[in-house]
């Protein structure tokens, strides 16, 4: 249960926060100022490509370590710490002279984003009512579409102006204040989890004995489906624009206005989709995701084979905001309602190196399949396939229900 002094919405407010600086400030504001940064820090956009690939291998290291550092140290402190060191590195990178002290806090940054995610799930597990979780966990995963939002202004008015320098200077102010306001706010829910961890009847598990515990085929279907979540939704993304506009023909202002689109839907679509689960079950919420992200991956398909190329290709934008943002909200809903506690951290942690992993896979087969085909088709028939194969595994998967009202099926 939550501490009288903070409720469930002023947390789930707060880890939205979160989220939007670690993944807005922290690992998207980078791409988006690079030309500026160039201008003063000289390095070559094959050196951009190998602190790209850094910030990922950073993402997917820490992502791993997550779930055993939630186990040690508690999901609030190291929340709490991810925030602290996510200000001191955006307040860091105000002073860089050189490419390689820029590469490495936005590695660290990288690492942050996987290190306050992943013990989100624990907390929420703990203080969001089952019947809440769905839309409250999809409202954190929205939290990184504010993120970008806010990037959109900060380019807009204080970049020509300013320059980048100011830009993460302000997003540093932002987050240590938000990071204060935590560290008072989320005080009593500290001191609970400290006194539930050092109380005599607390059974101590290992992470070995957590991991051999785990039921293998259950984590092995959640992880082959993040694996697919990250070949169909990364994917979708990294080369959307190149799609729009190389074989579509689409200009770039009209491609703009379509990640717009993607935008704006993404700020409602995590909690949208997720009182949608709510409702109808989690399972089910995530099979009606996957089958959006396909009317989205159908509607690019034949964009640039008929004369309704517009309005598919923003149906596309619409399915695609409305799948992306809420199924990263809906799987850890989904096993923080199967797995007890310290477990859902632990899992989730191995989904995330797998949701990685499929990203880097669904990367190199976009690009590949472009080079040999000439075209994107065959990457956006690939999504629909992944799609398809994860609506039909998750079809299988346990209804969370019985784990909230059913005493056949515990959580474990």
């Amino acid at each position: 249960m939550t501490s009288p002094s903070v409720g469930q919405k002023e947390i789930v407010g707060l880890f939205a926060a979160f989220i939007g600086s670690v993944y807005g400030f922290g690992m998207y504001l980078f791409p988006a100022i690079v030309e500026s940064i160039r201008a003063d820090i000289s390095f070559s956009y094959g050196t951009m490509g190998l602190i790209s690939g850094a910030v990922q291998v950073g993402f997917l290291v820490s992502s791993l370590l997550a779930g055993f550092f939630t186990l040690r140290f508690g999901a609030i402190n190291l929340i709490l710490f991810s925030i602290i060191l996510c200000a001191i590195c955006l307040a860091g990178l105000t002073m860089v002279g050189h490419v390689y002290t820029l590469a490495a806090i936005l590695v660290v940054l990288g690492a942050c984003a996987s290190l306050i995610w992943v013990p989100m799930v624990e907390v929420s597990r703990e203080v969001i009512l089952p019947k809440n979780r769905g839309k409250a966990l999809g409202l954190m995963s929205s939290g990184t579409s504010y993120g970008v939002f806010i990037n959109s202004a900060l380019l807009a008015t204080v970049l020509p102006l300013y320059g980048w320098r100011t830009m993460w200077a302000i997003t540093s102010v932002v987050v240590a204040l938000l990071a204060f306001y935590a560290i008072v706010r989320l005080a009593p829910l500290r001191n609970n989890h400290k006194k539930a961890a050092e109380a005599p009847t607390t059974k101590k598990m290992s992470s070995r004995e957590r991991i051999k515990a785990l039921p293998r085929p259950l984590v092995g279907a959640i992880l082959v489906t993040m694996f697919l979540n990250g070949i169909s939704c990364m994917s979708f993304q990294t080369f959307l624009s190149a799609y729009l506009i190389g074989e579509v023909g689409l200009d770039e202002k009209r491609a703009a206005s379509v990640w717009g689109g993607i935008g704006i839907v993404g700020m409602f679509s995590g909690f949208l989709m997720g009182a949608l689960a709510d409702k109808i079950t989690i399972r089910k919420g995530m099979i009606v995701t996957y089958l959006v992200l396909c009317v989205a991956a159908v509607a690019l398909i034949f964009s640039g084979k008929s004369g309704l190329e517009f309005l598919l290709i923003y149906v596309a934008a619409l399915a695609f905001g409305l799948s992306f943002y809420a199924i990263f909200g809906l799987v850890p809903a989904y096993i923080s309602h199967l797995f007890s506690d310290g477990n859902a951290a632990l899992v989730f942690a191995f989904g995330n190196v797998a949701l990685g992993l499929g990203g880097v896979c669904g990367n190199l087969f976009g690009g590949y399949s472009k080079e040999f085909t000439g075209s994107f088709n065959l990457l956006y028939l690939a999504i629909l396939i992944t799609a398809l194969l994860s609506a039909i595994i998750t079809l299988f998967l346990p209804s969370e229900v019985q784990s909230e009202y059913g005493p056949e099926f515990q959580p474990v």
